[in-house]
């Protein structure tokens, strides 16, 4: 999974700086507002199975892997069921809300990609829990790779503008949901067990506002920005926000290897040495990341980016601050993910995210994009401050 981050994160990287050579801020604003318009109803799309599913495998009377096979058919249904009129509803509020008729076209676009995305993330929460990390890293290598591929064809060779390049991201979206569809089914076959599938949905929901809550605070300050301040702001602060998000696949690939070892672990005492490796992992690779942002970012990017951009590049230092209480929040987070403790984390949640959107309204009129980045960290802090209390309760300890 390391390795699979070698590649990812540079093509990422790659990514963002050719879309923002290639396309004026104006359109970029238009292109990051659409992604998180849509990302916000992210719930109704994923719906927390990624923790459901190992709780529902690890209870099986059968054994881990018949429950696997039931979790992930009875998942593909309800995704079916759910996403297909949900993904209406929000291109509905798409076109109710925005005049932009290029920005209606994004969130149409991203809607799409939004559920195949969904589909397809079924998947990989299966193949994790199979512990194929060497297949699940190649994939993520792969999609990287053909993304990167995608925006120099379509924006560099054949001259396309905005909307080419998000037709272009929806046939990767396709491209990918073929791949892993056929990388899983030859590992293990979906069964259906309908009496199962309401209390499975009932666990996801649950599961799913913790990640709905999660989603919607990586999202909001793009959103005020846009209310607030307009489109070219949400371009100077997408930059070194989409590329500070690139460090969140490590931890983000630290959690696809310990989750399901979590939610296995049948006491606290075969969890003791579960969160000592993680703590260790998350310290080794955290601090030295969170220290590169700080120091490096900032004349990194001057050399990507022109003068036109200085507003996003002095920002980027800030998000250093971000990149620390991300590490911080992991820990705690598993534990009480692996402990069903949903109201304490979807508590915590709520909170962390009204006090993101009331310090936006306030510090960006005030101080601009900047007042959106302190709001972030503000925000994320008491959050892991809630959730260590909260695991103190849980724990007892």
């Amino acid at each position: 999974m390391g390795i699979s981050n070698l590649v990812a994160i540079p093509a990422t990287a790659l990514v963002t700086v050719l879309i923002a050579k290639y396309l004026k801020p104006h359109e970029l604003g238009l292109l990051m507002t659409g992604e998180a318009f849509v990302q916000m109803f992210s719930f109704f799309f994923t719906m927390g199975f990624k923790n459901s599913i190992y709780q529902y495998a690890s209870k099986h009377a059968q054994g881990f892997q018949e429950g696997l096979r039931e979790a992930m058919g009875n998942a593909l249904l309800v995704r079916l069921i759910v996403g297909i009129p949900i993904g209406l509803v929000v291109y509905f509020l798409g076109v109710k809300f925005n005049q932009d008729s290029n920005l209606v076209k994004i969130i149409g676009l991203y809607v799409i990609m939004e559920l195949l995305t969904s589909m397809g993330n079924i998947f990989g929460i299966v193949r994790r829990a199979l512990n194929q990390f060497k297949l699940v890293a190649s994939i993520s290598a792969l999609n990287k790779l053909v993304k990167l591929s995608l925006v120099f064809v379509v924006l560099h060779y054949l001259g396309g503008g905005l909307l080419e390049l998000v037709y272009a991201f929806v046939l990767m979206e396709v491209f990918k949901f073929v791949v892993s569809f056929i990388a899983t089914i030859n590992l293990i076959r979906p069964r259906l067990s309908l009496p199962d599938i309401l209390p499975l949905m009932k666990e996801s929901t649950l599961y799913g506002i913790f990640d709905f809550l999660d989603n919607a605070q990586n999202k909001v300050d793009r959103l005020m920005l846009n209310y607030l301040i307009g489109p070219s702001a949400v371009a100077f602060y997408s930059i070194p926000s989409k590329l500070n998000r690139l460090i969140r696949v490590i931890p983000n690939s630290i959690k696809q290897v310990f989750l399901p070892q979590l939610h296995q672990a049948k006491d606290e005492e075969s969890v003791k040495p579960i969160v000592k490796k993680l703590l260790i992992i998350l310290l080794v690779t955290g601090l030295p990341l969170s220290l590169g942002i700080y120091f490096f970012s900032e004349p990194l990017l001057a050399k990507f980016f022109s003068a036109e951009y200085q507003a996003a590049i002095e920002l980027a230092p800030w998000f250093a601050f971000i990149a620390v209480i991300w590490f911080m929040n992991i820990s705690p987070d598993m534990l009480l993910a692996s402990k069903g403790d949903h109201q304490g984390r979807n508590w915590v949640q709520v909170i962390s995210v009204v006090t993101n959107i009331g310090l936006n309204f306030y510090l960006i009129p005030r101080f601009g994009i900047i007042g959106a980045v302190q709001a972030t960290i503000a925000a994320n802090l008491l959050k892991f401050v809630l959730m260590q209390l909260r695991l103190q309760i849980s724990f007892g300890k």
